[in-house]
């Protein structure tokens, strides 16, 4: 813990329920880190009082739909342990602006102070910390002291400060042995059928999953691969030539590449859509490696193929890297822990203590040195033509996917029904939500 960082701003008489919300886009693990919510607050009842969690993230909140999590029974604190998805339902959904629309803040108010809410946990990324400033900043400017905590989450890896994200490892590991099994097959078949695959990695900004395909080197070492990360803008002539090269040198080419790259110009190679709203404008990406594979396809008069893992490579229980399951769950505890010591407007966050062996400890920083900003791959894990990655980028990546920690199965699939909860009875008007 940083000594300097702030102390919630009401020290007594402050409201002892909790509210724990999930946002964003869902992690293999997320659940893990509430389910460390929920018994961190058990073990400190000295403190906490009835513990809430709401449905669709701050959307919930806004519309009172509430879920009581106090006397959760120990079967679904076990299953929420290797659940994928957001058990709560995360959202896409952010506050206005305050000037904008005073009336969510208002009613944000409201519900706090009906159900006595005096501590706020926020389970998102670096965009759900805002939201979390936001609430923590009103609530305790209109006489209701809120202790506002983040809960660090995101696969794409870019939160900044932390050495890493609770839920990237496990997506790292994803699309490692995917990328890993699907080159063994083109490795197979290049000499009569298919000699370029892509693969497509989400991260809009930043090419963290991009690179961890490049961990296939730890078992083919002299892969011909070609890694395309969002911080390099594409250069067609550059990316053909690669490809020529490494075709006549092994028959065949894989690539891995960021959703989000660009082109010199800085515009997307591919747009899957754009979703309006009231207050911004959504681009939703997804595409970049049919577009490639084409490309390809016609320089080389040749078979091509690609793989688009979208929900698959961030919703995988039979994949979860045991190193990123504890992280997820210490993140969660952690968060608690600091509610406990009375920092507001905080989120704990992974400082590295020992690269070999691997161990890490969690300090808190100010949720305003972390909203809205964005974790690069640095430029010394990048080789210097931008298209593959270098040793102390492997270096980086091996301890985060280290063992596993996957669902039980039953039947032959995972055991993992959807959870079901029972919403508190509303005590309030309905409230619009406009998106």
């Amino acid at each position: 813990m940083n000594a300097h960082q702030p102390k919630s701003p009401v020290q007594t008489q402050q409201a002892k329920n909790v509210l724990y919300a999930q946002a964003g886009g869902v992690t293999a693990v997320i659940n893990v880190s509430a389910a460390a919510v929920i018994e961190t607050i058990q073990q400190n009842s000295e403190v906490f009082d009835k513990t809430y969690a709401a449905v669709n993230g701050i959307k919930g909140v806004l519309e009172e739909e509430l879920i009581d999590l106090t006397d959760i029974r120990d079967e679904t604190l076990a299953q929420l342990k290797y659940q994928p998805g957001a058990a709560f339902k995360a959202c896409r959904f952010d506050l206005d602006p305050l000037e904008h629309n005073p009336e969510q803040y208002q009613r944000v108010l409201e519900v706090f102070k009906t159900y006595e809410i005096g501590y706020f946990l926020y389970n998102g990324g670096n965009g759900s910390m805002v939201t979390a400033q936001k609430v923590a900043e009103y609530c305790c400017q209109h006489g209701h002291p809120v202790t506002c905590v983040g809960v660090a989450k995101t696969i794409d890896n870019d939160l900044a400060l932390t050495h890493c994200s609770p839920g990237f490892g496990s997506a790292a590991k994803y699309i490692a042995t995917s990328f890993l099994n699907a080159t063994l097959d083109i490795m197979s078949m290049h000499n009569t059928s298919t000699k370029f695959f892509a693969l497509e990695a989400m991260g809009r900004n930043t090419g963290w999953l991009t690179i961890a395909a490049g961990l296939v080197k730890d078992v083919i070492p002299d892969v011909p691969i070609i890694i395309l990360p969002a911080e390099r803008p594409f250069n067609e002539k550059a990316f053909f030539d690669k490809v020529d090269q490494l075709i006549a040198s092994k028959g065949y080419c894989v690539c891995a590449v960021s959703e989000g790259i660009v082109k010199e110009n800085g515009e997307y190679i591919t747009i899957a859509g754009v979703e309006h709203t009231h207050e911004r404008d959504y681009v939703q990406l997804g595409g970049v490696a049919s577009t490639l594979s084409h490309l390809v396809g016609k320089h080389l008069n040749s078979k091509t193929h690609y793989a688009i893992p979208d929900y698959c490579q961030r919703s995988a229980s039979h994949m979860v890297s045991k190193i990123d399951w504890q992280l997820a769950y210490d993140a969660g505890k952690e968060a608690v822990k600091a509610a406990v010591r009375g920092e507001h407007g905080v989120l704990p966050i992974v400082k590295l203590t020992s690269s070999t062996p691997f161990s890490y400890e969690f300090e808190t920083v100010e949720l305003n040195a972390v909203a809205d900003l964005e974790k690069h791959v640095p430029e010394e894990f990048l080789a210097e033509d931008g298209m593959d990655i270098t040793e102390a980028a492997l270096d980086y990546l091996r301890p985060l996917i280290q063992g596993e920690h996957s669902a039980p199965f039953k039947n032959g699939l995972p055991n993992i029904p959807p959870i079901q909860f029972t919403p508190v009875e509303k005590q309030l008007a309905p409230f619009a939500v406009i998106k």
